[in-house]
């Protein structure tokens, strides 16, 4: 199982976009935001993931629990950053768990589209089919 941290983006309806964090390890899956974990599953249980073209491969959509969530790992316009220290929390987080997290890409530049789409080839190589 690959182990993977990286910042990403709940659209979570009209003009909110949640920022936060999409790790996995250990054969689970969890997105973590400022206020807590949205989600922490088995992988098994993450369901109908879809690559949608038009976002270049820079995000998905996937089900867990029957709930629909549309993932992002390119910062939407308007939308808040990602705070280094959530994703360093995360990634501290998965090391104590023994989940031996990778980021994808580097934080020390701006989140673009390049970066956004190195995260979802890497996710790919993670997430269900």
């Amino acid at each position: 199982m690959t182990s993977l941290v990286t910042p990403a983006w709940w659209m979570a309806g009209g003009l909110r976009n949640v920022p936060g964090v999409l790790a996995a390890g250990e054969g689970r899956l969890a997105f973590v935001t400022d206020d807590g974990p949205v989600f922490t599953v088995p992988l098994g249980e993450v369901t109908d993931v879809r690559w949608p073209w038009h976002w270049f491969g820079g995000g998905c959509r996937l089900s867990v629990g029957g709930q629909r969530y549309n993932i992002t790992f390119v910062r939407p316009n308007g939308a808040p950053p990602v705070r280094a220290s959530l994703v360093e929390a995360t990634q501290s987080l998965a090391v104590v768990l023994s989940l031996g997290a990778v980021p994808a890409h580097s934080l020390a530049g701006l989140f673009d589209v390049r970066s956004g789409r190195k995260a979802g080839a890497a996710w790919k190589e993670v997430l269900p089919r």
